[in-house]
C-alpha cells in the first residue's frame, strides 16, 4: 500500500506530467500532419531502407539515399501533383457555384447535347419528380459545402507556396532523422507503454500492418487507379482531367463500383459529344486498364496482410481532408489502421470471439 505521501507524488507526478504532455501538443500541434506524414513515409520504405542500410554501413549516408529517394519519387510528383489539381480547383469553383445556384443554366448547357439532354429528361421524369425537395435540397447543399471545402484547400495552397515549401523541407528533415534514429525512438515508445511485452509485440506488429495494407493496398491502388484514367483523360482531351483524377481516387474506396463511378460517365460523355469510336474506346480502357488494376496490383502489394473496408476508408478521407487538409488523404486511413489494431488488442486480450 502507497502512503499518503507517496499517493500524493503520484497525483502530483501524473496532473504534472499530462500538462506538459499538453503543452507539448500545442507546441507542436502546427507540425502534427507532417510528422504523422513523415511516420508513414518511414514505415512504409523502412524496409527498403534496410536493404539500403545492408549495402552502405554508415546511418547517415544510407538514411539521406532512403530520403532523396522518397523526395524524387514521391514528394516531387505529389507536388506537382497537388499543384496542377489546386489551379484546376480554383478556375473550375467559379463554373459549379453557377450550376450548382442555378439549375435551369446546366438544363440549357444540356440542350446542346441531345443525348444527354434526353436521358436526363427520362431520369427527371422517371426520378427526380418524386424526390422529396427538402432531400434535394440537402444534397445541393453537401455539394456546395464540399465544393467549398475544395476551394479553399486549393485557395489556401496557392496562397501559401511559401510555406508549402517550408513545409516540405521539414518533412524532407524528419524523415531523414527518423530513417536514422527511428530505431532509438521506437525503443523508446516501446519501453513507456504500460502493456505486457505480448500485447505490445502484437499491438505493434499489427498496427505496422495494418497500415501497410492501407496505404498500399487501398490508397496505392486508389493512386495507380487514378493515374490510369488521367492519362485516359488526357488523350481524350478531357478538360480538368486532374480533377477527375482525384475523383476517381476517392472513388476507388467505394466497395460498389469504384472507379467505374468515374469513367463510365466520361464514357458516355465522350459518345454524346465526340463520337461513338471516341466514347467506345475511353470505355474499353477503363474496363481493361482503370477497373483491372485494383486485380492486379492489390494482390502483389498487400498479400495476406490485414485489409479493411473501402467504405470506412472512403468516409475517413472525407473527414480526413476536412480536418486535416489536403494531407488528410494520408493521414486518415493511418489513423484508422491504428484504431483497427487497437481494436484487435481489445478482443485478443478480453478474449472476445470474432
Amino acid at each position: 500500500m502507497f502512503s499518503n505521501y507517496e499517493k500524493l507524488g503520484n497525483i502530483f507526478f501524473i496532473i504534472s506530467f499530462l500538462l506538459f504532455l499538453f503543452l507539448g501538443y500545442v507546441i507542436f500541434s502546427p507540425f502534427v500532419g507532417l510528422i504523422l506524414i513523415s511516420f508513414l513515409f518511414v514505415v512504409i520504405f523502412y524496409p527498403f531502407h534496410l536493404k539500403i542500410k545492408s549495402k552502405v554501413k554508415s546511418d547517415i549516408l544510407s538514411s539521406l539515399i532512403s530520403t532523396l529517394t522518397i523526395l524524387t519519387f514521391i514528394l516531387i510528383p505529389l507536388s506537382l501533383i497537388v499543384f496542377f489539381l489546386t489551379k484546376e480547383i480554383i478556375d473550375l469553383y467559379p463554373l459549379v457555384s453557377q450550376y450548382i445556384s442555378n439549375p435551369n443554366y446546366f438544363v440549357e448547357k444540356l440542350k446542346s447535347v441531345p443525348y444527354l439532354y434526353n436521358l436526363y429528361l427520362k431520369v427527371q421524369n422517371e426520378l427526380l419528380n418524386n424526390v422529396n425537395s427538402n432531400l434535394h435540397e440537402t444534397f445541393i447543399n453537401y455539394l456546395k459545402g464540399f465544393a467549398s471545402t475544395l476551394f479553399d484547400i486549393a485557395k489556401g495552397f496557392l496562397t501559401n507556396l511559401i510555406l508549402f515549401s517550408i513545409g516540405i523541407f521539414i518533412l524532407i528533415l524528419n524523415i531523414f532523422f527518423l530513417f536514422k534514429d527511428g530505431e532509438k525512438l521506437y525503443k523508446l515508445v516501446y519501453s513507456v507503454i504500460p502493456l505486457d511485452k505480448e500485447e505490445k509485440d502484437y499491438l505493434f506488429k499489427n498496427s505496422y500492418l495494418a497500415v501497410q495494407a492501407v496505404i498500399l493496398g487501398s490508397v496505392f491502388v486508389a493512386v495507380a487507379q487514378a493515374v490510369a484514367t488521367l492519362i485516359g483523360l488526357l488523350v481524350a482531351g478531357i478538360d480538368y482531367a486532374i480533377i477527375i483524377a482525384f475523383i476517381t481516387f476517392l472513388a476507388a474506396f467505394i466497395p460498389f463500383g469504384g472507379a467505374s463511378l468515374v469513367w463510365i460517365p466520361v464514357a458516355i460523355y465522350l459518345f454524346a459529344t465526340k463520337s461513338f469510336i471516341a466514347g467506345l474506346l475511353f470505355f474499353l480502357y477503363g474496363t481493361f486498364v482503370v477497373s483491372t488494376v485494383d486485380n492486379i496490383v492489390r494482390p502483389i502489394v498487400v498479400g495476406s496482410k490485414i485489409d479493411i473496408h473501402p467504405m470506412i476508408l472512403f468516409f475517413a478521407i472525407l473527414g480526413g481532408l476536412k480536418a486535416f487538409g489536403f494531407l488528410g488523404i494520408f493521414i486518415a486511413p493511418v489513423i484508422v489502421a491504428v484504431i483497427d489494431a487497437f481494436i484487435m488488442l481489445y478482443k485478443k486480450r478480453y478474449s472476445i470471439p470474432d
